[in-house]
């Protein structure tokens, strides 16, 4: 923007120049003329005019004195600004160099965990691994597992044992403790719909 308005300030002084030269030769001519002229009021309407041609050359010299202050105060304003969008430019570099070494970082650690988890998965249980896809597919947190959780309180009756889903905190009952416990079929939360499993004692 400043460095538009120098190029339109300029422009306009370059017209002002014009517009001076164009005084000087309207004077040049009439004083020629009026140094021919054979009477005294020719030679007064000759200086006259002439008068009258220097005071708009000095009009137009003034407004481009002014021009020229400007320019030269828009052009300390552009080396301002231009030294501060290099500093810019320099710290965005710098950042960027730093996001993308990090963001390599991230590809190599992704690329690591991605081969471990093929590993992992080329072992599983075919059925097993498509129902943990599916539940994590589903989840916002990423997170398919939930730890089924042992808990004791005392009561009026005594001593007494829950489980619950640790992913939603909704309790179990007999029938699914007893189906983790055997282990045979993948179980999953009533409430969250995570799959449960117990940790090992």
């Amino acid at each position: 923007a400043v460095h538009a308005e120098i190029k339109a300030l300029k422009l306009e002084g370059s017209k002002r120049e014009l517009s001076v030269r164009e005084h000087d030769d309207k004077m040049g001519k009439l004083q020629t003329q009026s140094m021919l002229a054979r009477k005294n009021d020719e030679y007064q309407a000759f200086q006259k005019e002439i008068s009258g041609i220097k005071a708009e050359r000095g009009r137009v010299e003034d407004g481009l004195l002014d021009i020229y202050m400007q320019v030269d105060e828009k052009g300390k304003l552009e080396k301002l600004r231009q030294e501060e969008l290099r500093q810019v430019e320099a710290e965005h570099a710098d950042a960027k160099k730093s996001i993308e070494t990090e963001i390599s970082q991230l590809d190599r650690d992704l690329e690591g965990e991605l081969s471990k988890r093929a590993a992992l998965t080329s072992a599983a249980d075919r059925e097993m691994l498509r129902i943990y896809e599916r539940v994590l597919g589903a989840k916002d947190d990423g997170v398919a597992l939930a730890v089924a959780g042992k808990y004791e309180t005392i009561e009026d009756e005594g001593k007494v044992v829950y489980w619950q889903c640790e992913g939603c905190s909704v309790g179990l009952n007999a029938q699914d403790l007893n189906l983790l416990l055997m282990g045979r079929e993948v179980k999953v939360c009533r409430s969250c719909s995570r799959i449960l499993y117990l940790k090992a004692p």
